[in-house]
């Protein structure tokens, strides 16, 4: 039962373009070309979905758990608790973090060198 929900969540995030699957230990790690889109694990009672840009998020999916500095996490208990549509939407907001966090990073650089040269 819940190896089938991480299936069909591993299934939903790969459907995203550009975004790769590495395996560890203790959970699968997805990235998009820019940094980490989410972890994925199963244990005896839940599959948790680790939204490695989930404090960003939280304000807007308040049902997002944790209180780290970055991460936050989507429990499934079973499969009702499986929202594809609002999973999808959350895998789509972190991406776009994503990529406005590299690009910002990269202006950033650029502005620095810029004053360096005057």
């Amino acid at each position: 039962m819940l190896e089938d929900i991480f299936d069909r969540v591993e299934e939903i995030v790969l459907e995203f373009k550009g975004v790769k699957r590495k395996e560890s230990t203790n959970q699968v790690t997805y990235k998009d070309r820019y940094q980490s889109v989410l972890h994925l694990r199963v244990d005896t009672e839940k599959v948790t979905i680790a939204f490695a840009r989930g404090a960003q998020l939280k304000e807007k999916y308040s049902f997002l758990e944790g209180d780290g500095v970055v991460v936050r996490h989507w429990y499934i208990y079973n499969r009702s608790n499986l929202d594809e549509g609002l999973l999808k939407e959350i895998i789509k907001e972190t991406m776009i973090l994503n990529m406005e966090n590299y690009e910002l990073k990269k202006l950033k650089c650029n502005s620095k060198k810029l004053k360096g040269k005057s």
